[in-house]
């Protein structure tokens, strides 16, 4: 692209708010020290396409740091902090009160976060070499796991079709084809350097090379919100304590913005914490009530086929809202408290609509 100032499609994004012609000149010419990324690389999604919200990605730490003064402003904005905000991480599941009561009818729970290993591109800038080099680095590092949290890891290059087909029937598989990563560069050389890992009881998972270089999952059936986050909290240490020793370098991890990921709305723990829940009452009273009430409670619900899926019966997604400004332990009591209050009043609805 030659340094002319683009023409945003995505009007409503953050990217046409923050990114003025003033910005773009000033900064139109640098390219980042880790893999060479710049601010148009950087809008891509936001320029190709006209309906994102936010519409920026970052390609390596340096992106956050060269790019301040888009980036800065952008995530105060969606993250509704100060300017002068610091984040703090808190992974002590000990420090959590309470879980979901067992009159709730959670059928699994799902922890994730993302982490970035410190020198590497992210994955819109990342090099392929850079990419080929981390998973060379995990397989060792993961190869090392033991106890309830060792597992095998499954690279998607050569992947033989039977053990394909099995991560796709657990729903494991990440697939290419989807357009925003497409253009914000995060397919470059697919499938090479990408892979999976689980534990050996299917409750602990690694996405190598997607959206950011580690997607950690903890999951398992039922509501047992307190057990999944204490093994994502070892899971994570364990991971962190092996990549450490294999290339001393430790998790990219800002003071100001957290855990660094490629999608600033990700910034801070990484983390959605959720719950697949029944709540016939709710969904009775109508779904428009359901999301101002869980607004009120800093939850978002979804359908249960995931972010743009649709809805299946009267279960819903109900996860965490916020990323950033809040610490892990905080991000999982509000879900677990807004899920517990949730089902409360579900009961009273069911009552209400004679069900």
């Amino acid at each position: 692209m030659s340094g002319e100032f683009p023409t945003i499609k995505s009007t409503h994004s953050l990217v046409a708010k923050h990114v003025t012609k003033e910005k773009w000149d000033k900064l139109k010419d640098i390219e980042t020290k880790t893999c060479g990324f710049t601010l148009a690389k950087a809008c891509a999604c936001a320029i190709e396409f006209d309906n994102q919200h936010c519409g920026i990605y970052a390609g390596d730490w340096d992106s956050y740091k060269d790019f301040a003064i888009v980036f800065d402003p952008l995530i105060q904005e969606y993250h509704g902090i100060s300017a002068d905000a610091k984040h703090t991480s808190d992974m002590d599941p000990t420090k959590v009160n309470g879980n979901i009561n067992s009159d709730v009818p959670v059928k699994s729970t799902r922890i994730r976060v993302g982490r970035n290993i410190d020198g590497f591109g992210l994955s819109p800038g990342i090099t392929k070499q850079q990419r080929i080099d981390i998973e060379k680095l995990m397989n060792s590092a993961l190869s090392k796991l033991s106890g309830d949290l060792a597992g095998t890891y499954y690279p998607l290059t050569g992947m033989d079709e039977g053990v394909r087909q099995k991560l796709v029937d657990d729903h494991f598989l990440f697939m290419s084809g989807d357009r925003n990563l497409e253009v914000a560069g995060m397919e470059r050389d697919w499938p090479e350097g990408r892979g999976i890992f689980h534990n050996d009881a299917k409750t602990f998972l690694l996405w190598v090379n997607e959206e950011d270089q580690l997607r950690i999952i903890s999951m398992q059936q039922g509501g047992d919100v307190k057990g999944v986050f204490e093994r994502l909290s070892r899971g994570i240490k364990a991971v962190g304590d092996s990549v450490k020793a294999e290339c001393g370098k430790d998790f990219a991890l800002d003071p100001r913005y957290g855990y660094i990921h490629s999608c600033p709305t990700n910034l801070g723990t990484g983390m959605r914490a959720s719950v697949h829940v029944d709540l016939p009452g709710w969904t009775k009273e109508g779904v428009d009530k359901l999301k101002a009430r869980c607004e009120e409670l800093a939850v978002q619900p979804r359908g249960t086929r995931g972010e743009s899926g649709g809805q299946t019966g009267f279960t819903y997604d109900i996860s965490n809202k916020h990323r950033l400004g809040y610490s892990e332990v905080q991000l999982v009591q509000v879900m677990i408290d807004g899920v517990n209050t949730l089902y409360k009043e579900d009961v009273e609805l069911q009552k209400k609509h004679g069900m």
